[in-house]
């Protein structure tokens, strides 16, 4: 059988175009969508703070004072209004939203300039000077006190203007006055329902949220995901280039010599199984070492992390090698290499868009991703994932296992339909 394996190694370290496609081309896809998509995808890249306008047109102190004359025309006593008046600024959405956004949390964010009339926002705006306005109208403090103390409606709103809603820029400016919002009804109407005793307005930075990661490592960079996107899709080039080799050697009738030495049909299909098997694990191998020099996608990681990645390394192989037994099987029974032509050229593609080779699928849907997850590539590279972020192999053992059974399955098809006597 090992001098059946050193044929194929042979035969396909002479053809330069295999060689391309499965060592340099995935290197190359590696290198251009680490540097090209990473940012968009995983959201990487260094923003600039968004300049924003804010028009202030409210004059506090005006509306503090004529709020304390409707109180006096109220008949409510000097004491109590002068509780009011103590307490108004725990209630003014003027003062909530100044200490939000000129809070050191989102000053990284927003680059809020404040020397603005309305007219001079605008035409900033519309020469792309800056990206959204916040206008506080006039008597927004005095409405909104009224409407709190004295029961009454308020018409007074707080208007954000953006030139292009479909921005980035203008969705983050809109989803935190948004959560402004939200946040500051809130605290009102629990003040309202309290007759304001013992509230205390919380709207603050903390209000909009941080990003949490559920793994004991850092979130997986751009590089390392799409060395184990172009890695796990590549690799299932190796079987349809196997099973053409097969077919070749069948059509030269090299294949018919072999099974006139006495070489038995089955044997020679376990040779191109072990023959991808190894295969695949060089060039799994060499893709993982050249990124690592390249784009050190894996620095300080521990000899457990080393025999994991191995462990799974080996057993997508197998199921590598398990595809090319089957393509060959197939191939060879029906005298036809269309379908070593259809899995490279198609069947390849969509198990790598479900597998998420090239995107992550769990931004589309949970059901692209379980169905990605039924993918030998998919489910492999499901687990490499996990392994990077820090989960034990439990956590993806049944990726694995699942895997294996593929291996299994594929298997027993090749070796029912195979041919168990000599084809001239």
């Amino acid at each position: 059988m090992w001098n059946l394996i050193k044929k194929d190694f042979l035969t396909i370290s002479r053809d330069r175009s295999e060689i391309l496609i499965l060592l340099a081309m995935p290197m190359i896809l590696i290198a251009i969508l680490g540097f090209a998509l990473g940012s968009i995808i995983f959201g990487t890249t260094e923003m600039d703070p968004i300049p924003v306008a804010l028009v202030i047109e409210n004059d506090i102190d005006q509306d503090i004072e004529q709020l304390q004359e409707d109180l006096l025309v109220a008949g409510l006593p000097e004491q109590v209004i002068g509780q009011m008046l103590e307490s108004s600024a725990t209630i003014d959405p003027f003062v909530s939203l100044q200490a939000v956004l000129q809070s050191p949390e989102l000053e990284v964010v927003i680059d809020l300039q404040e020397d603005y009339s309305q007219e001079e926002a605008e035409a900033a705006l519309a020469n792309d000077e800056v990206s959204a306005i916040i206008t506080i109208p006039e008597q927004l403090s005095y409405q909104t006190l009224k409407a709190f103390y004295l029961g009454e409606e308020s018409n007074a709103n707080i208007e954000v203007l953006v030139q292009d809603h479909e921005q980035i820029q203008a969705r983050i400016v809109e989803g935190i006055m948004a959560s402004f919002s939200e946040h500051y009804n809130l605290e009102l109407s629990i003040a309202l329902t309290t007759e304001n005793e013992a509230v205390e307005t919380t709207v603050t930075e903390e209000n909009f949220g941080k990003i949490v990661h559920f793994s004991t490592e850092e979130p997986v960079s751009s590089f390392q995901y799409y060395t184990f996107g172009m890695a796990v899709m590549f690799a299932l080039y190796v079987a349809s280039t196997i099973s053409s080799n097969a077919f070749k050697e069948k059509e030269s009738y090299v294949f018919a010599r072999l099974m006139m030495t006495g070489e038995r049909p089955l044997r020679y299909l376990l040779s191109k199984a072990v023959s991808a098997t190894i295969l695949t694990l060089v060039q799994l191998t060499f893709l993982f070492s050249v990124s690592t020099l390249c784009f050190n996608i894996f620095s300080n990681k521990s000899l457990e992390f080393w025999l994991t990645l191995i462990s799974i390394t080996f057993v997508y192989a197998l199921v590598v090698g398990a595809l090319a037994t089957l393509l060959t099987s197939i191939a060879i029974q029906f005298n036809n290499d269309a379908i070593s032509g259809f899995f490279a050229g198609g069947a390849v593609v969509i198990f790598s868009f479900l597998g998420g080779s090239m995107t992550p699928v769990e931004q589309m849907s949970p059901i692209m991703r379980e169905i990605g997850n039924w993918t030998p590539n998919g489910a492999v590279m499901t687990a490499y994932l996990q392994l990077m972020q820090g989960f034990s192999i439990n956590e993806f053992l049944p990726m694995l296992y699942r895997v294996m059974g593929m291996a299994v399955v594929f298997t027993c098809i090749a070796v029912a339909i195979f041919p168990k006597r000599r084809l001239m």
